[in-house]
């Protein structure tokens, strides 16, 4: 891709519930540049609302109201949008034709799906319909996320940046994911029966955190590790007492319902494991004792180990994430992108640069800033 070009960026929301209320609390507090210009989603109950209604804290948003389709959000519209953020589901079969007539108007797509973080690997024909699309009409599209994306892929390739001759990579996260969104409920599996769970892992209907075997092939790709398989497998929690999930949709789950999901996925050599990683999920994991935190262990020339506690937020890094690459997608060649090809400091999300004062020439000790507009 070319460097990132910041300039002002007309963005519509695709998906106002519990992700997009994120994106506009980051919004609220940086990305000057990024102006919200429209808003959709298929729930009845926000359809037709003002977006001011829904999130009453964000400015310059007054006159835009939340459209049913994509049809009648750029009627509403009248100008050019420069990129969607997309944040419905995760499943290509699900969110196949919402990307494909978002990228017919020629309009650049940023996707929380965990599915579009590295498409290629698992759903080639559904990435190669894409990518033909996106370069017909000159856009972009990539997906955006905290995992996959970040924790399990990003960071520990940026760790390792400092060191050569990986042997092993360990990650481990455990997380709060009280309020979840549906999108998301559907395909983990929370809130389900300990054996309905098992039943629909094995059936393929559910299975759990999307992502997991992208994130260990990039970094095996990247960190020139040979693996000849990919092997995961889940584990439930329940408890003796009523959990909230956070989640109107799904409520207060009664006892012996899951309230937490431990995923495992290893990247393997014959019988060694050469990455490893675990996500363990919970609702309200205070009242388990589950420690918060994401750790990273690599194995190399430099053995290093780096900890994040608490752990990234999922939904809120999530939101973030998505935000920050508006700007990349502006600048990166048209087809299907990676998140992970694009710079390594994030875009600029303050809208100015920092100069030399010249009136205050720099003196040891000192150097005198002034703000430069993008």
């Amino acid at each position: 891709m070319t460097g990132t070009t910041t300039r002002t960026a007309n963005i519509v929301l695709y998906g106002v519930g519990a992700l997009g209320g994120l994106v506009m609390k980051a919004l609220q507090a940086d990305y000057p540049m990024i102006r919200v210009v429209g808003a959709i989603d298929h729930d009845p109950a926000k359809t037709g609302k003002r977006l001011q209604e829904l999130f009453p804290m964000n400015e310059g948003i007054d006159g835009i109201v939340v459209a049913p389709d994509l049809k009648s959000c750029l009627e509403a519209v009248g100008e050019k949008v420069d990129v969607v953020l997309h944040m419905t589901e995760s499943k290509p079969a699900a969110i196949e034709a919402q990307l494909g007539e978002i990228l017919e108007a020629g309009i650049n797509v940023v996707s929380a799906a965990e599915s579009m973080f590295y498409p290629g690997l698992r759903y080639s024909g559904f990435t190669e319909r894409l990518h033909a699309l996106a370069v017909s009409k000159g856009v972009t599209i990539t997906g955006a996320g905290i995992n996959p994306g970040y924790i399990f892929d990003a960071i520990p390739l940026t760790l390792a940046r400092a060191t050569s001759d990986v042997k092993s990579v360990t990650l481990t996260r455990a997380i709060d994911v009280t309020g979840t969104g549906p999108g998301d409920i559907e395909h983990v599996g929370y809130g389900l029966w300990p054996d309905e769970f098992k039943q629909k892992i094995a059936a393929g209907q559910i299975e759990g955190h999307m992502g997991m075997p992208e994130s260990i092939v990039l970094i095996a790709e990247r960190l020139n590790m040979d693996i000849d398989r990919i092997e995961e497998r889940w584990e439930t929690e329940t408890a003796s007492f009523p959990v909230d999930s956070g989640d109107a949709s799904l409520g207060i789950l009664e006892a012996g319902r899951v309230i937490g999901i431990s995923q495992y996925a290893e990247g393997k050599r014959g019988d060694e494991t050469v990455i490893s990683m675990s996500l363990i999920m919970y609702y309200q994991p205070e009242k388990f004792g589950l420690e918060i935190a994401d750790r990273i262990e690599i194995v190399g020339a430099h053995h290093i180990r780096a900890s994040l506690v608490p752990a990234a937020l999922s939904l809120f890094g999530a939101a973030n994430t998505v935000v920050n690459c508006v700007q990349d997608v502006l600048s990166a060649a048209p087809g299907v992108a990676n998140i992970l090809d694009f710079g390594m400091g994030g875009a600029n999300r303050s809208g100015f640069t920092y100069a030399v004062d010249p009136d205050q020439p720099p003196r040891p000790g000192r150097m005198s800033l002034v703000k430069k507009a993008i």
